[in-house]
């Protein structure tokens, strides 16, 4: 991840290497609690902003062209309006009081006045899931490019479920995540996690999914389960958006099914991502299964 490195000259005058070492460091610290307290201030208002049961009003707090995914649709939601209007009828289903409460778990800047977020939510009735977010900041306050919300453990009867699906993606960067994808699906129905892991995540890459919020190769591996004997997940892209001269958002939607093609689950997922060398590699995986409702 790229860092801060003002006053590195004037470190290096003063104390020599091992000083600029530990500028460094501080500095570092300082910027990544900067980070977190502008994340953990965007989900008190967020949250305070929820319990008036107001779509509009929650509309506000992401880009006029925000994407969000979350766990109850089968498609991604595009613009302010779609996602405030996606609220609204949320809390017209619910006849319950609306409570929310947001935990953060990490955030970091990736630079370009970018910053990562990721967490886990608790609703009424007992509902809690995890959440990943990309937002923008102006050093003050922060505003949401890309939200992805999704329930944990969600149970489903997928037999009186009719699929849906958004059109493909072929534009720019489908070559990459085409790539991507078959690598990713690749290592993971062969239950080569480690491979997946090192091949697919930088070093620090975090994944969200309904099983919780791992972070870095070594609880990579141990957190993701290969898929059981016979079962076959297939992912395919909705949509790529570059939001830096290295750094893409990239969404879709992938399913798992078995060996007489009988549909075991689906959902959507929505990744943060590096170019190297004219591949993506993750930074942050969010992948949530269809909760239905």
């Amino acid at each position: 991840m790229k860092q801060l490195t003002r006053f590195l000259t004037l470190c290096l005058l003063l104390t020599g290497v091992s000083a600029l070492t530990g500028c460094n460091e501080g500095e570092n610290a300082a910027s990544d609690l900067d980070v977190m307290e502008l994340v953990e201030a965007n989900l008190n208002n967020f949250e305070e902003t929820w319990a008036t049961g107001d779509g509009s009003l929650l509309g506000a707090f992401y880009a006029e062209d925000a994407v969000r995914i979350a766990s109850n649709r089968q498609k991604p939601l595009y613009g302010r309006k779609a996602i405030a209007d996606h609220f609204d009828l949320g809390f017209e289903q619910d006849a319950n009081d609306p409570q929310l409460s947001l935990k953060l778990v990490a955030a970091r800047s990736v630079g370009n006045d970018l910053i990562l977020a990721v967490g886990e939510w608790y609703g009424t009735s007992e509902r809690k899931g995890a959440w990943f977010n990309l937002y923008q900041t102006d050093g003050a306050s922060v505003i949401s490019l890309f939200d992805n919300a999704m329930t944990y453990n969600p149970t489903n009867d997928l037999s009186q479920i009719e699929r849906v699906f958004d059109e493909e993606y072929v534009g720019e960067g489908s070559d990459m995540v085409n790539r991507a994808i078959e690598r990713y699906d690749s290592n993971l129905n062969a239950g080569n996690i480690e491979a997946l892991a090192e091949q697919m995540f930088e070093v620090d890459g975090i994944q969200v999914t309904q099983n919780g919020i791992f972070q870095g190769h070594e609880e990579l591996v141990a957190g993701i389960a290969p898929p059981e004997d016979g079962v076959t997940f297939t992912a395919q892209g909705y949509g790529y958006l570059p939001v830096a001269d290295d750094l893409v958002l990239n969404w879709g939607g992938y399913h798992a099914k078995n060996n007489e093609g009988a549909l075991l689950a689906f959902g959507q997922w929505g990744n943060l991502l590096r170019i190297v060398d004219g591949d993506i590699i993750l930074i942050v995986e969010a992948a949530g299964v269809y909760s239905g409702n």
